[in-house]
């Protein structure tokens, strides 16, 4: 069977957490359906040591050719390589095309296209454009970008978006909703957009009993805990004073209500954070664990619900939270809020979650409420529920399914 070559580039590092999660497994799955896969990445110098214990040999296993591109490490010259970056990827992009010789490039958010984009029409190479999420519209909404450089930034990346949309042989969105803002933005006989949510690998994100008593014995929890758990970031786009005022509101009626945040999280900060809004938290009700990714399934098992609380906003649509398909994928409901991706959809009634339609005390008394007044469905069901939409196999399928489809277009040419 003939095979498609793809250079797959991205600004994240493999052997980073999103590397490890939201990237390898992909590449994995499209070697293993018959594709053959270079992979050009930026990595970080002070993962090196996991890169060549567990990155390495999983690339070697599957046949990858990778060609990383190693971060500075000093400040200074990590400030100043931003700017040098996408040259250098533009160069190391169009080395690789010579050696390996593409059928296509895939480009994984926006940061490479300043690369991909001059390299593929010089080339005439087709791309597709991993969207994500609408990263211009994030950075702006959470305050990153901000006065003169900021707005700079935002224009150029919102230039090379409108050409990487008007463009792109493939688009991929990981939302319906985003899918239909990109619809708005091309050509009606513009390119194909395929939506395909951030996967989970749930031959390790699963259901399971022992884990389950295991970790709640190391973590100090008893039968009668009730454990809500948070995932990732607590930064500038994620409502963590809805997450206070749940546990809060829980707590009120009588439940031994718990908080485990899973990440870089530190208790005095999110008792601090509580109390400027209002909302008293005994530290004795908070846990933090920052655990490598391979541990998480244990944590979440420990937990009995999960929580993600955003901002909505224009860039929310875009949204497909890796850890609402981790959570699930381990059998706990997700309490969530509207506004976010297809979450309505993911959600579609309370036997899987909750999606609050405000973030007010009503909406936060309601959903105290519902969750002590009735169970949710089972994990097994909610699990089942879950590999519905965020399979990693059928994410794969469907990556295959975009190749399969410019090999098509090569073999009739």
């Amino acid at each position: 069977m003939s095979a498609i070559r793809s250079i797959f580039i991205t600004n994240n590092g493999l052997s980073d957490h999103i590397g490890t999660a939201q990237i390898l497994p992909y590449l994995e799955g499209l070697a293993a359906r018959g594709n053959q896969i270079a992979c050009l990445s930026v990595e970080h110098p002070s993962r090196q040591t996991e890169y060549n214990t567990m990155i390495a040999p999983r690339l070697e296993s599957a046949g990858i050719i990778h060609s990383p591109i190693l971060r500075r490490s000093l400040p200074l010259a990590g400030k100043l390589e931003r700017f040098a970056m996408p040259g250098l990827m533009q160069s190391r992009l169009d080395k690789l095309v010579e050696t390996f010789r593409p059928d296509l490039i895939h480009c994984r958010s926006y940061m490479p296209l300043g690369a991909v984009l001059p390299v593929s029409q010089r080339r005439g190479l087709p791309f597709v454009f991993d969207m994500r999420g609408f990263w211009v519209d994030e950075r702006c909404e959470a305050g990153i970008w901000q006065g003169p450089m900021g707005r700079s930034l935002a224009r150029h990346f919102r230039k090379l978006e409108t050409r990487a949309i008007n463009g792109a042989s493939a688009i991929v969105t990981l939302t319906n909703d985003a899918k239909s803002v990109v619809a708005t933005r091309r050509p009606v006989a513009g390119s194909i957009t395929s939506v395909i949510p951030c996967s989970v690998d749930q031959s390790r994100f699963r259901a399971d009993k022992a884990m389950r008593a295991q970790a709640r014995q190391n973590l100090g929890f008893s039968a009668k805990d009730v454990v809500l758990t948070h995932l990732g970031s607590a930064g500038p786009l994620y409502q963590m004073g809805t997450t206070y005022r749940l546990l809060a509101a829980l707590q009120a009626r009588g439940m031994w209500a718990r908080l485990l945040l899973i990440g870089d999280h530190n208790v005095k900060h999110h008792v601090t954070e509580a109390s400027k809004l209002g909302v008293t938290l005994d530290p004795k009700d908070l846990t933090c664990r920052s655990v490598p990714h391979d541990e998480v399934p244990a944590l979440l098992n420990a937990a009995d619900i999960g929580l993600s609380f955003r901002i909505a906003s224009k860039s929310s649509l875009g949204v497909s939270a890796t850890k609402v398909g981790e959570y699930q994928s381990c059998g706990l409901p997700v309490i969530s809020n509207t506004g976010i991706g297809d979450i309505n959809d993911i959600l579609p009634d309370r036997r899987f979650g909750l999606v609050l339609a405000h973030h007010d005390s009503a909406a936060i008394d309601h959903a105290a409420h519902t969750i002590a007044s009735a169970p949710f469905a089972p994990r097994t069901v909610i699990r089942t529920h879950a590999a519905e939409r965020f399979s990693l196999e059928r994410a794969c399928d469907q990556y295959d399914a975009i190749y399969r489809m410019f090999l098509a277009e090569r073999q009739a040419a």
